[in-house]
C-alpha cells in the first residue's frame, strides 16, 4: 500500500506541474536558512517581472526575516493574499510548504488559472516567521516565547501583546500590504482551522470561513475542518489577530501529523499543501466580490475563558 501511495503522489506531481527540484531546491530533504535566503533572492533576480524580494527585518538573534511577493499586477491597489510558515520553529514541514508554493506559482505562472490569480492578486509568501526557533529546532523563539501566542486578540490588547520582534514584523507586513486573506502553515496534525481560537462563539463571517475551510480540506483530503477553538482553545494566535485587526479571511493549515516528518514524506506533504493553497486562492477569489472583507466591529470581540495549553497551532 505504501508503494502504491508513493507512486500515486509521483503521478499527481507530474500531472499538476509541480517540480520537486524547485529551481535548485529538492523537497526530499529539509533546507538550511542560508539556502532559503539564497532561493528567495534568486526568485526576484531571475523573474523580476513577477517576483519581488523584501526584507522585513531581523530576528532577536540577528537572522534575516524576508518574504517574496509574486504577481503580474504591481498596482498599489491590488489586494494581497499572504502565506506564512514556521511560527513554530520545529514545524519544518510548514517551511517547506511555503517554499513549494513559491516554486509552483513561478513555475506555473502562465497556466490559465494561475495567470488569472496573479493578475488579480499579489501573493505574499514568508517561509520563516521564527528563524531563531527554526535554527534551534524549538517551537518557541530564542527566549522561550511561543510566537503564535503573542498576537493581540479580542481578549488581549496590543499593549499586552507583540513582545517579540518577529510578530511585530508580521504586524508590519499586514499593515503595509493590502492583505485580504491569509493561510498560516503549521504541522503537528492534519486539519484546516479558522477564527475564533479564543472563544466558542462564532464570528459573523463563520459561514464564509466554513466554506473556505471545506474547499481546502476536501482538496487536501483532510476530514477535519473546524473553528480553531474546537480543536483546542488558545489566545494570541495569528489568525485571530489578522481577522480582528484587518478583517483578513485567515486560516490555519496543518499540513502533517508530525512537526518535522521524515524527509521521504516531504514530496507528498508539499504537493498536498500546494494543492490546498491553490484551492484556497480560488475559493477566496469566489468569495471576495460577494462579501468584501472589512475590519471586525467591537460587537464581534467576544469574551473568553483563560486559554488551555496545547501543541500544534
Amino acid at each position: 500500500m505504501r508503494a502504491i501511495f508513493i507512486l500515486y503522489i509521483q503521478i499527481m506531481v507530474l500531472a499538476s506541474g509541480f517540480t520537486q527540484t524547485a529551481y535548485g531546491l529538492q523537497f526530499q530533504r529539509y533546507h538550511a536558512q542560508e539556502e532559503i535566503a539564497q532561493y528567495l533572492r534568486s526568485r526576484a533576480q531571475n523573474y523580476p517581472d513577477v517576483a519581488r524580494f523584501v526584507v522585513l527585518g531581523q530576528s532577536l538573534q540577528g537572522r534575516e526575516i524576508a518574504y517574496v511577493a509574486i504577481s503580474k499586477n504591481w498596482s498599489p491597489d491590488v489586494p494581497a493574499i499572504y502565506f506564512n510558515g514556521t511560527h513554530h520553529g520545529n514545524e519544518k514541514a510548514s517551511t517547506e510548504a511555503v517554499l513549494g508554493l513559491i516554486d509552483f506559482l513561478i513555475h506555473q505562472r502562465d497556466r490559465t488559472d494561475v495567470d488569472r490569480l496573479l493578475r488579480k492578486y499579489r501573493i505574499v509568501l514568508q517561509p520563516l516567521v521564527n528563524p531563531d526557533g527554526h535554527a534551534a529546532n524549538l517551537r518557541t523563539d530564542s527566549q522561550g516565547v511561543d510566537p503564535n501566542r503573542d498576537y493581540a486578540t479580542p481578549t488581549r490588547p496590543e499593549s499586552e501583546a507583540f513582545r517579540l520582534v518577529e510578530t511585530r514584523l508580521v504586524r508590519r507586513l499586514l499593515s503595509n500590504e493590502r492583505v485580504v486573506a491569509s493561510a498560516a502553515f503549521h504541522s503537528g496534525l492534519e486539519a484546516v482551522l479558522w477564527p475564533w481560537c479564543h472563544t466558542p462563539s462564532t464570528s459573523r463571517h463563520d459561514p464564509i470561513f466554513k466554506s473556505l475551510g471545506q474547499s481546502v480540506a476536501r482538496t487536501m483530503g483532510m476530514p477535519k475542518y473546524t473553528q480553531s477553538f474546537h480543536d483546542y482553545q488558545t489566545d494570541g494566535e495569528f489568525i485571530d489577530f489578522a481577522y480582528m485587526k484587518f478583517g483578513v479571511y485567515a486560516l490555519t493549515l496543518e499540513v502533517a501529523h508530525e512537526a518535522t516528518p521524515d524527509a521521504e514524506q516531504l514530496p507528498a506533504i508539499v504537493q498536498r499543501a500546494v494543492n490546498g493553497s491553490v484551492a484556497f486562492l480560488k475559493a477566496v477569489d469566489r468569495v471576495l466580490p460577494k462579501a468584501p472583507v472589512q475590519q471586525v466591529s467591537n460587537s464581534d470581540k467576544t469574551k473568553a475563558a483563560r486559554p488551555l495549553l496545547g501543541a500544534g497551532h
